[in-house]
C-alpha cells in the first residue's frame, strides 16, 4: 500500500487512546493520527481534516458516539467510520449500523484484525469482528417453511455471488477482478440488490442478509 491511512481515534479515555495510536502506528501504511476525547470534539476536526478512517467508541461524555456519527454521515456520507467499543448491546449495534459504519469491533480485537479492518474499510469494503457476526446472526436462522419467504426478493445467479461478495467485505473493484466484471456492472447489480431489498447502501443490506437469514459473513483475507 503506498499511500499512508490517515486515521482519527475519537474516545474519552487516554490511555486507551494512547495505546491504540502506539499500536496502529507499527503499521507502515499508516501515516497522521488524531485524537478526540468525544463526539463533539471529533465534530470540530473533521470540519477541516476529513481522515482516511475514523475509529468511534460508542459511551462518551458531552456528545456519544452514535449522535455523533449520525451527524457525521449526514455531512459527509463518505466518512469511513469503525465502531470500536467494549459494547455488546444489541441496540447500540442497530443504531450505529444503521447510520451507515463500515465497521464494528470490540476493543479487545487483535493486531490482524486491526490490519484487516483498516485495509478493507480504506479500500470501500466492511469489516465485523467475528463476535459481532455472531451477535447479528444470534436467533436469526428461521425455519424454510416460515411463510414470510415467498415475499423475499428473488435475486437473480449474479446477484447471488455478488451478495456474497458483498457480505464478505470486498469493495466494487475487488468483486469486479472476482468475477470478471467491471467495477460499473458490479454497481449496476448493487443499485438492483439495494432496490430489491429496499435498503439506501452497503451497511444497511449487510443487515437485510443477516435479519432474513440469507447467508452468513465470513471475514475473509483480501
Amino acid at each position: 500500500m503506498d499511500e499512508k491511512i490517515s486515521i482519527l481515534i475519537v474516545d474519552d479515555h487516554e490511555i486507551f487512546r494512547n495505546g491504540l495510536k502506539q499500536l496502529l502506528s507499527r503499521f507502515n501504511y499508516v501515516g497522521e493520527i488524531q485524537e478526540a476525547s468525544n463526539g463533539k470534539e471529533f465534530l470540530r476536526i473533521i470540519e477541516s481534516s476529513e481522515p482516511d478512517i475514523v475509529f468511534m467508541d460508542i459511551d462518551m461524555p458531552i456528545m456519544g458516539g452514535i449522535e455523533a456519527t449520525q451527524k457525521a454521515l449526514s455531512t459527509y456520507p463518505n466518512l469511513k467510520i469503525i465502531v470500536l467499543t467494549t459494547f455488546h448491546d444489541e441496540e447500540y449495534l442497530d443504531q450505529m449500523m444503521l447510520a451507515g459504519v463500515n465497521g464494528y469491533m470490540l476493543k479487545r480485537s487483535t493486531m490482524p484484525e486491526f490490519d484487516t479492518a483498516i485495509r478493507k474499510v480504506h479500500l470501500g469494503g466492511n469489516f465485523f469482528s467475528d463476535e459481532i457476526v455472531s451477535i447479528l446472526t444470534r436467533n436469526l436462522n428461521k425455519s424454510r417453511n416460515d411463510s414470510s419467504i415467498s415475499s423475499k426478493p428473488k435475486f437473480t445467479e449474479r446477484e447471488t455471488e455478488i451478495l456474497n461478495l458483498i457480505c464478505k467485505g470486498f469493495n466494487n473493484e475487488q468483486i469486479g477482478k472476482i468475477i470478471h466484471l467491471s467495477p460499473k456492472t458490479i454497481e449496476k447489480h448493487k443499485s438492483s440488490l439495494f432496490q430489491k431489498t429496499d435498503t439506501k447502501n452497503t451497511v444497511n443490506l449487510i443487515i437485510y442478509v443477516l435479519k432474513n437469514g440469507l447467508m452468513h459473513i465470513d471475514n475473509l483475507p483480501d
